[in-house]
């Protein structure tokens, strides 16, 4: 084991999570190198595995500690503050774009990657991944719910299946950019998903 595993085992943990959550948006898990993270950290296998039984356990640990925190600080916490659901989530989605650089929008949204990557191959990824939809999901329906009850969001419509549509479709933007790695394509289905946002409103 490395020294510095020795002196700071949190530290080495957590430096371990930070390279390979990096190498799974940049490659898939099925691309991540336990060898690759070595070399980019400079730890032994010894200290890999000290903290990581197998490259699962690490694939685990990077959703639970990594994805999942991040998902929650910037989609589900923001969320629990709307009181004009539609305006808003538009005010809230044009800052995210405005803070998107060119790099992210070609690399896609790692909870979506990871979701078509390894949601049909393994079950104890699906579920963690699942899970992390559904707190999304559930913030957002809270979101419209509220508005409804204050009378900021129609009260047609249904807002569990508003959270379910729009997450859908901000996540097939982002991964529609992904593809043709052009922002225009970006910008032009974000503008219809402004006025399909707009018609929510009361």
């Amino acid at each position: 084991m490395s020294a510095i595993a020795l002196r700071n085992p949190d530290l080495t943990r957590q430096r371990i999570l930070d390279v390979a959550f990096e190498e799974v948006l940049l490659k898939g898990y099925q691309g991540l190198r336990v060898d690759q993270v070595l070399k980019v950290t400079g730890l032994t296998k010894g200290a890999f595995y000290h903290h990581f039984a197998s490259k699962q356990a690490l694939g685990h640990a990077v959703i639970d500690e990594v994805l999942k925190p991040w998902i929650i600080e910037k989609w589900v916490e923001p969320l629990k503050d709307f009181t004009d659901a539609p305006n808003d989530l538009i005010q809230f989605l044009d800052q995210a774009r405005q803070e998107l650089d060119t790099n992210e929008l070609h690399t896609g949204c790692p909870l979506n990657n990871l979701t078509q990557e390894m949601s049909p191959l393994d079950e104890s990824f699906r579920l963690r991944i699942a899970s992390i939809w559904q707190l999304w999901h559930n913030a957002l329906s809270d979101a419209f719910a509220r508005g409804q009850k204050n009378g900021t969001v129609r009260k047609d419509l249904n807002a569990n299946s508003i959270a379910r549509f729009l997450i859908a479709a901000m996540e097939g933007i982002i991964g529609q950019c992904k593809c043709f790695k052009d922002e225009k394509t970006f910008d032009e289905a974000g503008e219809c998903l402004r006025d399909y946002i707009e018609s929510l409103s009361a």
